[in-house]
């Protein structure tokens, strides 16, 4: 069996085609958010922060993995819009950590690198609330970290 590892050039793809997909849901996003008030723009926000991050990773796709990421998380923060945005411009900026010094990884290290994202994302908010998106991206790491130990 051969091990597939993450570069770069995977992880700018991967970025890319979340960015696509959360721009196709996020209306269903939108209408998803309840907390802390119904404000409908949720989706929109997260969209515009994921694609500012995306287009950073595509400028130099062949970069290392660690250079990818960093650049990446550094968009998505110049680009984040509201309270959503900047979360997720957090969870990328932890994933970026996880994985300085590192070209390429397989998966339990990108478990790592996710779970880092877990932590720095509940650091940045100074009262975290469950059933936000900081619950649902800590519960799907534990899961996919539970998958990989499997």
């Amino acid at each position: 069996m051969e091990t597939k590892l993450l570069d770069g050039k995977l992880f700018t793809a991967m970025v890319g085609e979340g960015a696509a997909r959360l721009n196709q849901n996020r209306s269903i996003v939108n209408d998803l958010n309840v907390f802390p008030i119904p404000d409908g723009d949720t989706g929109d926000n997260m969209y515009m922060t994921i694609h500012e991050g995306a287009a950073a990773a595509a400028k130099e796709p062949a970069l290392p993995l660690d250079e990818v990421a960093s650049r990446t998380a550094r968009g998505m923060l110049l680009g984040a819009r509201g309270n959503s945005g900047v979360i997720l411009s957090r969870i990328f900026a932890g994933i970026a950590k996880g994985l300085l010094g590192l070209e390429a990884v397989d998966v339990r290290a990108f478990g790592a690198a996710l779970s880092a994202g877990v932590e720095e994302s509940y650091r940045a908010v100074s009262n975290p609330v469950e059933g936000t998106i900081l619950t649902v991206y800590r519960d799907a790491v534990s899961v996919a970290n539970k998958k990989i130990r499997d």
